[in-house]
């Protein structure tokens, strides 16, 4: 179960970790951002249940707002259970500007989105000649 839920909350990770700028106020005072990230969570909420569905929701000195949660739902064959997990966070870039990544993991892949992150340009299909 663990390697599940790591394998599901991973490239998340990965992707908003490359996407996220700085910390404008103390950007470039290692010092300061060492002491910031260091503070306990302003709010935390967990909720789990014995089959270890899960929601849980935190907002770190930085600013950074992290909401996500884990369900049960019935595989594909119809014998079992995959953990499908979903969540969101958001936080304030140095521009000023809030940015919002939202993430899925479950029986049809990773997905993540968000305004901020590059996208994968559309083909080019060429035009078939008129005749």
């Amino acid at each position: 179960m663990k390697t599940l839920v790591l394998s599901l909350i991973l490239p998340a990770l990965m992707v908003l970790t490359s996407a996220a700028p700085s910390v404008g106020p103390i950007q470039g005072r290692a010092d300061q951002l060492s002491a910031t990230r260091a503070l306990p969570a302003l709010d935390y909420e967990e909720v789990r249940d014995e089959y270890g569905q899960f929601a849980l929701r935190y907002i770190t000195a930085e600013g950074i707002v992290v909401s996500e949660r884990g369900r049960l739902v019935p595989n594909l064959k119809g014998d079992g259970y995959v953990l499908i997990t979903e969540g969101e966070i958001s936080y304030i870039g140095d521009d000023g500007k809030t940015y919002v990544t939202k993430f899925t993991a479950g029986i049809d892949g990773n997905h993540v989105q968000g305004d901020h992150l590059p996208t994968t340009p559309k083909s080019i299909v060429p035009e078939a000649p008129v005749a």
